[in-house]
């Protein structure tokens, strides 16, 4: 590992922590996580005093952080504060006393900042030009408003899951409490002018209360995809989820799947202000991030370290570059195979119906193909599928992804089978007779660079009644290449109903 980086954020709620690892050919990727929930902002109060019992335990959990550090042999540590230490009239006294019990010497953002941290999270790892970014923490909520990927304005709101909970607390009934709350967020939001002109659009969710909608969903369809990266509900999956919540005591609350036990106290309140904003904006649909102030951080640091630009032009290229980089791909042969293979996608697209998606798929996949050697050549097909599947390849959508984990699953003769089919309820069978039809375009391309030397320079193809004809243009002899794509060709005929023919010109 060339470099490695600790970024911790310190909430009002919980208290987390990522290692980063950069390789010696810069790829980058999370490589150790922390995370600990420990209320720093409990009982803050009026008088804005931070108190003993939830400092204890910030201190018992940065203790924790430090020792992973140390055995991780981090190189290089940021520690950021949010709202509760922002919040804080003691904040000088605990920051010292942290610095003296911990040997962390925290930054604490302003609301701004952390606005901006969120935001960079979030362009550099989702494909989506225009949303409302909120993110709900213990003692704030961060609103964001992007437009054409940049940040056009944003604020932080003294609203968190932790500070409203205990601010209308002593308030009963229950039914009570939630409208009171309820009437407090919404008299916040009307002070805020700009989200009336972002009526319609989506809102992108972070932090742990929002994450906790997607769990509560996924645990209700069987979703089988973990990571909630990307995760969707549209608007009547939300008010479903919303009502079940706000209509349950907290004992009903704690058996719904999807919520921790840990969260259960607050989760009602905590999602008011999302529930408040889904309504005021008239939202369509929410799009979970997982990732948030902790990756905005680290994109502004590497990024500024290698001397590019903190926004990504590209998400989905920006992915495939860094995934190459991580597992060390062969990078000429794999833009070579790529390249191939969309040359005869598009000569064949001219004939058959293809999906609008299929060339971005089937790029992706071509240029990633061989990332299971890093693992070992022996199956490096299948290695590469699971790699895919549980990774973080950012710009596409799930369905998306599967399709790519298929394609490079399949493109060897022995294929991955029917390990597909736990994902039937997100790509359907006949989707994937779809997708044979551009696995099998990657298996002859992969062959015309079968000795990795770049020989194939261009590809001619003819399509008649009865068969495809598929010139390879080169100063060498072909025997090896053309001799390796044949093995494929009962398959190519089968799946396109032609017969084929592979010649040198």
């Amino acid at each position: 590992m060339r470099d490695s980086i600790a970024i911790i954020d310190l909430g009002s709620n919980s208290i987390r922590m990522n290692i980063f690892g950069v390789n010696e050919h810069g790829g980058y990727s999370i490589y150790e996580q922390a995370s600990e929930m420990v209320r720093l902002s409990e009982r803050l109060g009026s008088d804005l005093y931070l108190k003993e019992e939830p400092i204890l335990r910030t201190i018992h959990a940065l203790n924790y952080f430090q020792k992973l550090i140390e055995v991780n042999a981090v190189k290089k540590v940021y520690a950021l504060a949010t709202a509760a230490v922002r919040m804080a009239k003691n904040q000088s006294v605990f920051l010292e006393r942290v610095k003296v019990e911990t040997g962390f010497e925290f930054t604490v953002l302003t609301g701004d900042q952390e606005a901006y941290y969120d935001y960079l999270g979030v362009v550099n790892s989702m494909e989506l030009k225009e949303a409302l970014i909120v993110d709900i923490g213990g003692g704030s909520t961060e609103l964001i408003w992007m437009k054409d990927r940049e940040l056009v304005k944003a604020v932080s709101l003294p609203i968190g899951s932790v500070t409203l909970s205990e601010k209308f607390n002593d308030i009963k009934p229950r039914k009570k409490r939630i409208e009171m709350a309820e009437k407090h967020i919404k008299s916040i939001y009307k002070q805020i002018d700009w989200l009336r002109e972002i009526k319609g659009s989506p809102i992108i969710g972070l932090g742990g209360v929002i994450r906790t909608l997607g769990k509560v969903d996924r645990a209700k369809n069987g979703y089988p995809i973990e990571n909630l990266h990307n995760y969707r509900l549209h608007e009547k999956e939300v008010e479903v989820i919303c009502e079940q919540i706000f209509y349950s005591d907290q004992k009903e609350i704690e058996k719904i799947s999807g919520i921790s036990k840990r969260r259960a106290d607050i989760i009602a309140i905590g999602l008011l202000p999302f529930k408040c904003l889904f309504e005021l904006i008239d939202a369509p649909k929410i799009r979970i991030s997982g990732n948030g102030l902790r990756d905005g951080y680290f994109y502004d640091k590497y990024f500024a370290s290698i001397g590019k630009p903190s926004i990504v032009e590209d998400v989905l290229l920006q992915s495939k570059e860094n995934i190459m980089r991580r597992f060390d791909v062969n990078r000429k042969h794999a833009n070579h195979v790529k390249d191939l293979t969309l040359k005869l996608f598009d000569a064949l697209s001219q004939t058959f119906d293809f999906e609008p998606g299929d060339r971005k798929i089937l790029s992706t996949a071509a240029v990633l193909h061989d990332i299971g050697m890093h693992i070992e050549y022996y199956d490096h097909h299948i290695h590469g599928y699971y790699l895919i599947m549980n990774g973080r390849l950012e710009g596409l959508t799930n369905a998306e992804r599967i399709s790519v984990a298929f394609l490079v699953g399949n493109h060897r003769a022995s294929g991955i089978k029917n390990q597909v089919s736990d994902y039937f309820g997100i790509v359907s069978k006949s989707e994937l007779q779809r997708l044979w039809k551009l696995a099998v375009l990657l298996m002859l391309c992969e062959q015309f660079d079968r000795a990795e030397n770049g020989a194939v320079v261009d590809i001619k193809v003819d399509v008649t009644k009865d068969d495809i004809q598929i010139g390879l243009a080169s100063n060498d002899t072909l025997d090896l290449e053309i001799a390796s794509a044949r093995q494929f060709t009962d398959r190519f005929e089968k799946i396109y109903q032609k017969r084929i023919q592979i010649y040198k010109i």
